[in-house]
């Protein structure tokens, strides 16, 4: 292996994220009880997002990007789901100013603490890992960390629900694409 790979192991090793028991349990209520769920990120950070988009689509779930052309509008019933490090980002503050005024819920994962981006939300989880704009003691390069972090923590939730029994590991394999 080489020593890149391990130094980067070691870096996910020392992330810290704020979330607890109660709030991965809440966020995952949240999952299950929305008429349909939207996500919505930006760069590599929205590469992230997506991922998370694909396996609740896997839970069976009703699940739109936000900047697909066949998203819907969004509703009072509904969750909108963002990933920005930095929590500071325009379009994704407009998004969130739509779903708060048509009573949606949101969920917001940063970097930032003072994030602009989880003023109006319902739930933040704060992902303690350094992102573009800022310098830290990270060997990689800009978000990298925060982009890796974020995933990790996305398919965490993920196994959370399979642990609960809220879903099953067929269930998942039995809506995976078959168009591959």
């Amino acid at each position: 292996m080489i020593d890149e790979f391990d130094q980067i192991i070691n870096e996910l090793s020392n992330v810290h994220c704020d979330l607890t028991s109660e709030t991965a349990d809440q966020i995952l209520r949240m999952f299950f009880n929305a008429k349909s769920i939207f996500l919505s990120g930006e760069g590599r950070s929205g590469l992230m997002i997506n991922a998370l988009a694909n396996r609740l689509t896997q839970f069976g779930l009703r699940v739109h990007l936000v900047t697909e052309i066949t998203a819907p509008a969004i509703g009072k019933d509904d969750l909108l789901i963002f990933n920005s490090a930095s929590g500071k980002s325009s379009t994704l503050i407009s998004q969130e100013e739509s779903a708060k005024k048509a009573k949606a819920k949101i969920i917001v994962f940063t970097a930032n603490k003072k994030a602009p981006l989880k003023q109006k939300c319902d739930v933040t989880v704060l992902i303690e890992a350094q992102d573009k704009d800022t310098t830290g003691s990270s060997i990689q390069p800009m978000g990298s960390l925060y982009e890796q972090s974020s995933l990790l923590l996305f398919d965490s939730l993920i196994l959370r629900a399979l642990h609960t029994n809220l879903v099953t590991a067929s269930q998942l394999r039995s809506v995976h694409s078959n168009l591959e």
